[in-house]
């Protein structure tokens, strides 16, 4: 796996014009019975997602079935690195037609056993809804923010301190862009 960052940090242009292979093979791999290759490839995804922003996403449908399914692993720590890679990755270009097929995963990782879990899905789900295209952000506004406000009947005191102090920041946020769109119109 090692191999395989490096390579795609040093050749990324070779690597773009394979990206559908790519995103094929990482969703195969993802569901590898390891759990250690599951996180591995999970932040390999979130640092692509970032450097290929404008490529992965439209290839994006099987890797993100995969974070998906691995948001209900056994292990906290598959659940916690799938969720920030899934959010990572919805926020590249075109990967925002898949929020639909996310939802159900979403809601379950909400209701999570683990604190620190449904503390990253708060964050994570207050950064999707902050940083995502306005195009998406228009159609799932109403279901992400849904999501974001179970934090407010969290179990764990300090997730619910948060929740309110991300549904404060969100909701700014969304003003402001609302503000610009309405400008240009």
């Amino acid at each position: 796996m090692n191999l395989f960052k490096k390579i795609l940090k040093k050749y990324p242009n070779e690597i773009k014009p394979h990206i559908s292979e790519l995103s094929k093979m990482l969703g195969v791999i993802l569901k590898d019975q390891f759990p250690d290759i599951k996180v591995q490839v999970s932040q390999l995804i979130s640092e692509l997602a970032k450097d290929m922003k404008n490529e992965i996403g439209i290839y994006a449908k099987q890797i993100i079935e995969s974070l998906c399914i691995n948001m209900k692993h056994q292990h906290n720590k598959i659940r916690k690195i799938s969720t920030i890679s899934l959010v990572d990755l919805l926020l590249c270009n075109e990967a925002g037609n898949f929020i639909d097929e996310c939802i159900p995963s979403f809601t379950i990782i909400s209701n999570d056993k683990n604190k620190d879990t449904r503390k990253i899905f708060l964050t994570k789900i207050a950064e999707l809804l902050e940083k995502l295209n306005s195009i998406y952000l228009k159609k799932y506004e109403g279901k992400l923010f849904v999501l974001l406000l179970s934090g407010i009947s969290d179990d764990d005191e300090d997730n619910q301190k948060l929740t309110k102090k991300l549904i404060e920041e969100v909701g700014e946020n969304i003003h402001k862009l609302e503000t610009e769109l309405n400008k240009k119109e």
